[in-house]
Order: C-alpha cells, then structure tokens, then sequence
C-alpha cells in the first residue's frame, strides 16, 4: 500500500501503456484507480504533487450541491447524493456526517417556504441515501428549526426577523487531501504507474490520413530533470481548470472551453465560541452572497468565494479582497452581541480553481453547471485523445468509470479487463467498506497505547491512515524518538513518524507535500520556520538531502509560505 519513494523504475516507463492520465486531481486518480483496478496499464502524470491545486481547495464536503436546484440542474444534484453515498462508505474513517443549517430570514430570498421545498427535494432525491449504511454513517430526514432552538445550536446568528432554519444532512470531507491519496495509493496498488512533479510539455503524435493520431506524451521531471518519452494507445486529459492550456501544443481549435473560478477559503477563530457549534451553517447574507460556515479543528472553515478568473493568469492566490468578501458576507449575518469577524481572527486561507464547462457567451461562474463532460477529439480530427471537462469532487468516482466505459467501447476495444465494482469497493488503505469507524478507532487507540502513544494521538493516526496505521506504530516501535509531536503549533497531533511515512510509502518529494498534504499541520494554520527544519532534518536525508540543503530548502519553504500570506494579510496585523 505504497507510492514510490523515488518514483519508478525506468523500466516501467518503457512500456506502451493502454492510457495516460493528465492531471493528479480527484479527477484524474479517480480515471487511474478505475482504469487500473480492472487491469489496464495506467499512467498518471501530474506537473505538481498529488492533489495539490483545486482538489486540496474545497468547502470540505463531499455533497449534492443544494444550491444547484437554485439553477435547476437536478440531475447533477441527483448524481451527486447517489455518488455522497458511494464514497462514504469506501472511506468511512475519512467521513462523518454533519448537520446543516439553512436559516430563514423575513427578507430570506429564496423565502423560507421556497427554502423548504428546496429541501424536501434534495431530501427526495437523496432517497437511497442510507442503502448499505452503517448507522454512523445513516442520514435523517431534513426538519424544521425553530427560532429559539436555532439559536442555541448557532448562538452568533442575527436574530432581527429570523423565523428559524431548515437542517439537513451532508458528509464531512474531513481531510480530502488524504482521502485523494488513499485513491491515488489503491490505483498504485492495482499496478498504475504515477509520476508527480513531471510536466507535459507536448504530444508524440504522428499524421494518418486526415487525423492527427497521438500515441504518447513528452514530459519533464521538474525535480530530477530527466525528459521522458511517455507511450499510450490513449490519453485522457483531467488536467482540471487547464485542460485547454494542455491542449495549446496541438495548435489547432481542439472545441474544449473553461471558465476558472478562484474559490477561497479562511479558517478563524471559532464563531460562537470554542465548542459551542457542531453544524455546519449556509449563510446568506442581504446582498445575495453566501459562505459555508463549519466547525472544523477547533475552528470556523468559512467560504467559498467565486471569482472569475481571466485566462491569461498563471498563478492564483487568495489576496486581501478575497478574505474582505468571506469576512464581510459572514458579519452581516451575525448579531450585535457577537464579535465581527476581522482579519485578525484569520487563522489560514485556501484557494483553488474550479474547472467549469464554458457555454458561448456565458462566463456567469456562479450559476455554471458543476457537470462533467467528456470530450472525444477524434471529433476535432484528433485521435486518441480525450479529455474531461467540468466535474466536482463529489462525482470523481463515478466520471472515472464512464472514461474508462468510454475508452473501452473506442480506443480499448477488445483490451482485456478484470471485473471491478469501484460502486461497492473500499479503498485501498480503508480498514473495511462500509462499516462504522468507532471500533476501529477504539482498536487503533488501544494499540497506539501499547507503545506509549495517548488516545487523541491513537485516533489522529486511525482516521488519517485507516488500515495503514500499523506501519505508522510500527516506525514507532522501531525507534521510539519518532513518537514525537512535530509541534504544539494549533493544537496539531500529527508525530514525526507520519513524516518519514510521507516520504517512504506516500509518494511525497517536497516538503510542502509532506507538510500540506501528507500531514495535517499545514491545514492548520502558519507554520513555523523551526517546524519546518525540524521537518526537513527527518525527510532530507530519505531524499538524500545533506544539512545544508536542509537547511536552505527549510528557508525557502518558510519564506514562500510568508509571502502568500503577506499577499492577504496587511503588513503588520496579526
């Protein structure tokens, strides 16, 4: 259950895969775990680290999309509660399923009643919700709130002509950088080849008749600096918000159009104070703006922005304005008696961009399908090619299977397969399908105890690495200094083995992936440049890094993560 340290062997490159997949988002690992849990010969290729852009970046929900019935698009709401289901039980020490809260004002627009109706319909839609749940895992009908009761479960709430709230149920994405690893690390499993940190820089491509036909990809180890000639039957582009960018080398109209909207997120101190707000709240403020509120690490995870992105931009940060827009919609639906919110209570933030299907004329983000779609290029006169456009996290499963349904009646036609159920399958790293977490945790707590390690740390290991817990307590056993915390910065139980499991068997080659992705430290808030040499002194040396360069790529992380946050936050708050 491990991803390369080193990446693989030269060899493995060599072959003539059936398919390259571009991109190392949900999108593309949800392709590769499909592709190769039924045999076919897969590699994935991603420029940066496993989930590191728009998948890293979410409201942390994997859901329906309520709001969409707002634009009418019931069967992407439909698809999407039937695939909620789907993922919560291949992941069920990833999940938990939290309550959410639509309050309605007098002057709510859509009105409490419309609000209502909205609710019972996704409640309909949703009616396999609770089929092969454990009861942990089960889904109650959505109720009505009453005034007085909403504000003892959500305190900071303006009550100037609230009637109440509607509360229905969504599932916690709790950490989704390891829930996409775990998918990442079951397609490894099953034999697909994953190269990260290695850029796409052409096709290999060669003229028959009137098509174009491509037959591989030119690519790039940024780290290693090596240059590959990477052979297929097919590719699939899944490079998210730039699937057309990856398309420029072609030079020709290739009918694929993305509107990139940046969304933001801001983590701060807990409104309501610490504890006192366990559901998560859709807040809607008089201008029409909504955010999502939820209690997560001890704090408040608030947003998403939507922002249009201009598509000559090649870098996308959260700036000053970003976190106004999060901070101002929220106050405005706070009481006189809470604390507003200021830039000072902002902990982090998140960004990331959504890859929307583009309709001539329409650049409206906002209301845009979260649909996916699947472009065959023969159509442009282009063989061997596809590529995904739109999507979301939530429905990443099951736009994997129709790829890979679609590569098999073209493309793959006749290639052999083995039979795989991705609908009724547990991950690789997932300690059971289906079933209630809470013993398993109480069993990883215990064995965390046998070798020292206290219950809140037990538990951390247990939801972070499901059935792979026992190699984290395994380097500890080995060598017991690895129990350490890596830190007491915000409340983080993350211990120094986790970091050298980063590096041995999930694939991470920088210290941001082990810091950002691999860990939870990095979700938490700043990190500090002591934490992240005491990092780099663990890692380094697996990467064969001697002192100094530890010492210089520890200077370089810290300073990289302080001038993305100078960019938002003004000089001199804190």
């Amino acid at each position: 259950m491990s991803l390369p340290l080193r990446g693989p062997r030269p060899a493995d490159l060599e072959q003539v895969f059936d398919l390259i997949v571009i991109g190392g988002g949900i999108t593309g690992v949800g392709v590769a775990r499909e592709a190769a849990a039924r045999g076919l010969r897969t590699l994935l290729v991603e420029r940066n680290d496993l989930g590191s852009g728009t998948s890293a970046a979410t409201t942390k929900y994997i859901h329906g999309g309520i709001r969409y019935l707002e634009q009418y698009d019931v069967k992407v709401v439909r698809e999407s509660l039937r695939e909620r289901r789907i993922l919560a039980l291949s992941a069920p020490h990833l999940v938990r399923q939290t309550q959410f809260i639509m309050p309605a004002w007098r002057w709510s627009k859509p009105s409490s009643n419309l609000i209502g109706a909205g609710v019972a319909l996704y409640d309909f839609l949703s009616y396999d919700r609770n089929r092969n749940a454990p009861p942990s895992l089960r889904i109650p009908h959505p109720r009505w709130i009453k005034k007085n009761q909403l504000l003892q479960q959500v305190p900071w709430l303006d009550t100037n002509e609230l009637q109440g709230g509607w509360a229905y149920h969504d599932t916690l994405n709790v950490h989704p950088e390891r829930l996409l690893l775990a998918y990442a690390k079951s397609a490894a499993d099953d034999g697909a080849v994953i190269l990260t940190y290695t850029n796409v820089t052409g096709f290999i491509t060669r003229e028959d008749g009137n098509h174009l036909v491509v037959d591989g990809v030119t690519a790039t180890d940024r780290i290693g600096g090596l240059n590959y000639r990477l052979r297929a039957k097919v590719v699939v582009n899944a490079a998210g918000p730039w699937i057309d960018k990856v398309l420029t080398p072609l030079g020709r109209p290739m009918g694929v159009g993305v509107n990139r909207s940046k969304g933001v997120h801001i983590l701060t101190r807990p409104l309501g104070g610490p504890g006192r707000v366990d559901s998560a709240v859709f807040a809607r403020a008089k201008s029409g703006r909504h955010v999502i509120v939820s209690p997560w690490m001890g704090g408040s995870f608030i947003g998403p922005t939507d922002t249009p992105i201009d598509d000559s931009s090649s870098t996308v940060v959260a700036d000053a304005s970003d976190v106004g827009s999060i901070i101002d919609t929220v106050n405005s639906t706070m009481n006189g008696t809470e604390q507003p919110l200021t830039v000072n209570d902002v902990v982090s933030t998140t960004v990331g961009l959504r890859p929307l299907i583009r309709r001539d004329g329409d650049n409206n983000t906002y209301s845009a399908s979260r649909r996916h779609e699947l472009y065959h290029h023969v159509d442009q006169g282009v063989a061997n090619l596809w590529s995904i456009g739109g999507g979301k996290w939530t429905t990443a499963r099951i736009t994997g299977e129709q790829m890979v349904e679609a590569l098999l009646r073209n493309e793959l036609l006749g290639v052999p397969t083995k039979q795989f159920r991705s609908d009724r399958a547990a991950t690789s790293t997932t300690f059971a399908w289906a079933q209630d977490a809470e013993p398993f945790l109480a069993g990883v707590v215990n064995a965390a105890a046998a070798i020292g390690l206290d219950s809140a740390t037990g538990e951390h290991l247990g939801r972070l690495y499901g059935a792979d817990y026992s190699s984290i307590i395994g380097l500890v056993g080995a060598q017991p200094s690895l129990a350490q915390r890596i830190t007491t910065e915000h409340g983080c139980l993350d211990i120094m083995a986790q970091v050298v499991f980063a590096v041995t068997h999930e694939g991470a080659r920088t210290l941001a992936a082990v810091i950002d992705r691999r860990l939870v430290l990095g979700t938490l808030g700043p990190v500090s440049r002591a934490t992240i040499g005491a990092i780099a002194d663990v890692a380094g040396p697996l990467w064969g890094w001697d002192a100094a360069r530890c010492r210089n790529e520890s200077d370089e992380e810290f300073a990289g993560r302080t001038s993305l946050e100078q960019i938002w936050r003004p000089v001199g708050v804190r």
